[in-house]
């Protein structure tokens, strides 16, 4: 035995082709790696800004909230301030100049117990206290004293009296404007916080000539907490700056940013700045924010370090690209290592997959031709008798063009028989093979399609009807379907020695190729060895034969229990054409025609079983008359045709108001004619029809509904009979217990006991 050890050819070729989709691998993934690294960096970059975006947006709106609740607040004060100065006793109060009338100390004291009740009111306001400056008497009214503005500010302030002119000045000062907000760190102990005092002046804010002001204390921790939900960081800051560019108030986490000089420095570097359209700036690592006061004419402005938005993930991303650039490495080395294993179970897969699909295909392929035959059956037999129905087979065989007409076409198809003279009919024909049924649908297909459709199908064997679809002008296209219909036959019978006979019926539109297919059924019943292709049109009428096929009976019968009157009108348009029009049938044969028509109404009237009603009764007596004419029958069909359709629509409606009275029965109200405008119907009519289809007067089935329920309701025993009464719709009670009693033989009582 002979053994090589050197490696095959071909063995050295696939090693070298190995190596190279190796190196194409490693080249191919670290190029995706590259790409996927640059794209997490792009989509870090794009959501970080996004990120930002929103953290400032959502920063902004939490601001705007702050300080729209302080304007509420301040607004709340400027009422408060308009109903104390509708309070007459504190405008007679205010008045007066002299303190020595005991009047004057009353009043005072009255004051002060209103100022109370008003406190209460506005109990969730930022201010700890207010009270009321009389600027003619120089005293002051609050919830809890009412003496002189010294001995309150002593009471209140700094009990040494120090800066109590200037606080006497800070309550005289500005009295052309209605408000004004002050600090108070001047006039208060350091351990006791800061403090602003807002001053409303009555004679501004109010028509009214009122010597007076109110003063709302209120303490900047309370201002803290509106603006709690605002971050500041280690060095921000919010600053109330009014109409004249002088700082208001200010709040920040330094406590050494108050003091005067620092206000109007902070303020000068927010007004010196640029905004944009969303009233924000970024300027030296901050970021700042204005606001326009909607109650006074204050601007604020947040100012915050950007620090404040959270960073820590820069570092957990750098992390996560550095394991992903490790984590690609690795996973390339491990595809390229193991690049044929992957690469041969993907083929594989991709055969099973391409596989499938084209049994896929080819099972797509088999049904869909089986459908289209089906439904172009039911079109040419005429069973299909819904408008929806007939829609739905248009879309689907894509004929939904309004301008298209048609014609069907049908044929015959014969072995060549050179011996004999005449042609057998279509049942004794000797064709057998599947393959020739192929092969001809395939030439049909090469001279009858439409858009590269054939819409052919195949009632029996060797008989092949085609609707061609068309638009243009029906005599052109009939002139060419001949000239195509006779090089068909020519090619099938030198090729295969096969006989193609054809009739086609008269152009139609969608809604009647039964009639056309009809008309070319019988045009193919006259074709010969001369004639291989006969229009419907070309042929000649015998007046000793009446034309009323099996089909029109079938066709008439369904669309009059169908209700479909367009179609009954059609159907004796086409019987009256075929044997009045163009046959000019003998009285005879109209009479035998007359009849058969008759024995399809007799049987279209039978399939109707149930009460005699007046239109029954008045369509049976116009089917038993003796002498019968074509319009009577057609007048018969089309009350046949109307009873069907109005006998549906009733029963729809029958069934939409039971379904009504039982889910509202328990209603009291619940009578004839509220049933009646609910379903816009006459009472008069909707008695008699529920009396019709119910077998039942309205009122005895409401209150059998009624009664049952009770008596349902009385056997569980869990409410009392007057409780049972109410609640399935009676509003009397001797009256339930009389209608319950004439039902059940016992009183509702005597029927709880027993059970």
């Amino acid at each position: 035995m002979r053994i090589n050890l050197n490696p095959p050819a071909d063995a050295t070729a696939k090693n070298e082709s190995t190596t190279f989709l190796m190196i194409r691998f490693a080249i191919t993934y670290s190029v995706f790696l590259l790409i996927i690294l640059l794209l997490m960096v792009h989509l870090h970059r794009v959501s970080t800004t996004r990120s930002e975006e929103d953290f400032w947006n959502q920063d902004q709106s939490t601001f705007e909230s702050a300080v729209s609740l302080l304007d509420n607040n301040f607004t709340t004060m400027d009422s408060i301030t308009r109903q104390l100065s509708m309070n007459t006793k504190l405008y007679h109060l205010a008045t007066m100049k002299s303190t020595d009338d005991n009047d004057f100390y009353l009043s005072g004291l009255t004051m002060k117990q209103s100022l109370a009740s008003y406190m209460y009111s506005y109990n969730e306001l930022p201010f700890s206290t207010y009270f009321v400056y009389l600027r003619n008497s120089g005293y002051i009214i609050s919830v809890n004293t009412f003496n002189s503005e010294q001995l309150y500010y002593i009471r209140n302030y700094l009990s040494s009296g120090a800066n109590f002119n200037e606080w006497h000045d800070l309550l005289n000062s500005n009295l052309t404007k209605d408000s004004a907000l002050y600090p108070l760190s001047d006039f208060m102990l350091p351990e006791s916080g800061n403090a602003y005092l807002y001053v409303l002046n009555m004679d501004v804010l109010t028509y009214k000539d009122i010597p007076a002001t109110v003063a709302f204390h209120i303490n900047e921790q309370t201002l803290r907490k509106i603006f709690s939900g605002v971050s500041l960081g280690d060095t921000g800051y919010i600053i109330a700056v009014d109409a004249q560019d002088q700082p208001v108030f200010s709040l920040s986490e330094d406590k050494n940013t108050s003091s005067e000089k620092d206000l109007n420095t902070l303020t000068e570097s927010v007004l010196s700045l640029s905004y944009d359209d969303n009233n924000t700036c970024v300027h030296n690592d901050t970021h700042i924010m204005r606001i326009a006061s909607k109650t006074n004419d204050w601007t604020f402005y947040l100012v915050q370090p950007e620090s404040i938005y959270p960073s820590d993930y820069q570092f957990i991303f750098l992390l996560i690209l550095f394991a992903a650039i490790i984590g690609g490495l690795i996973m390339i080395f491990i595809l390229v290592r193991n690049n044929m294993r992957p690469i041969l179970h993907l083929d594989d897969q991709l055969q099973e997959t391409l596989h499938a699909n084209t049994q896929l295909i080819e099972e797509a392929a088999a049904i869909r031709p089986v459908l289209y035959d089906n439904y172009l059956r039911q079109l040419m037999s005429g069973v299909i008798t819904t408008p929806d129905e007939l829609s739905f087979i248009q879309n689907y065989l894509h004929l939904e063009d309004p301008s298209l007409h048609y014609y069907v076409l049908y044929g015959v198809t014969y072995e060549n028989d050179p011996a004999a003279d005449t042609f057998p009919n279509e049942n004794t024909s000797t064709e057998s093979s599947e393959s020739m049924k192929d092969i001809i649908a395939g030439l049909l297909a090469r001279y009858f399609s439409y858009e590269n459709n054939l819409y052919l199908c195949s009632p029996k064997k060797h008989i092949y009807a085609v609707l061609i679809p068309f638009s243009g002008t029906a005599d052109e296209i009939l002139i060419t379907l001949q000239e195509k219909a006779l090089k068909f036959h020519s090619e099938l019978l030198e090729e295969y020695s096969i006989w193609f006979f054809a009739g086609i019926g008269l152009s139609c539109s969608f809604t009647n190729i039964w009639e056309s297919y009809q008309q070319a059924k019988d045009a193919a019943g006259y074709t010969s060895k001369n004639y291989i292709f006969l229009p419907y049109e070309m042929l000649k009428k015998d007046s000793h034969v009446y034309y009323y096929p099996a089909e029109f009976s079938t066709r008439l019968i369904r669309s009059i229990t169908g209700g479909n009157k367009s179609q009954v009108i059609e159907i004796f348009n086409l019987i009256h054409q075929e044997n009045i029009e163009e046959r000019s049938l003998p009285f005879q044969l109209l009479r035998f025609l007359l009849t058969d028509i008759r024995n399809t109404l007799l049987k279209a009237r039978f399939t109707y079983t149930g009460e005699s009603t007046p239109q029954i009764v008045e369509i049976d007596t116009m089917l038993s008359q003796d002498e019968l004419t074509f319009r009577l029958c057609e007048d018969i069909s089309i009350k046949l045709c109307d009873f069907f359709a109005s006998k549906s629509e009733k029963n729809n409606l029958i069934d939409s108001i039971v379904t009504y009275i039982r889910e509202n029965y328990k209603n009291p109200a619940l009578c004839l004619s509220k049933i009646s405008d609910e379903f816009h119907i006459s009472e008069s009519y909707f008695s008699h029809m529920f009396k019709e289809n119910m077998n039942v007067n309205f009122s005895v089935y409401l209150e059998d509904l009624r009664l049952t329920e009770a008596a349902h309701l009385i056997e569980k025993g869990e409410s009392g009979i007057n409780e049972i009464a109410l609640e399935v719709g009676y509003n009397n009670q001797t009256s339930f217990r009389r209608a319950f009693k004439k039902k059940y033989g016992v009183t509702p009582s005597s029927f709880g006991v027993q059970s």
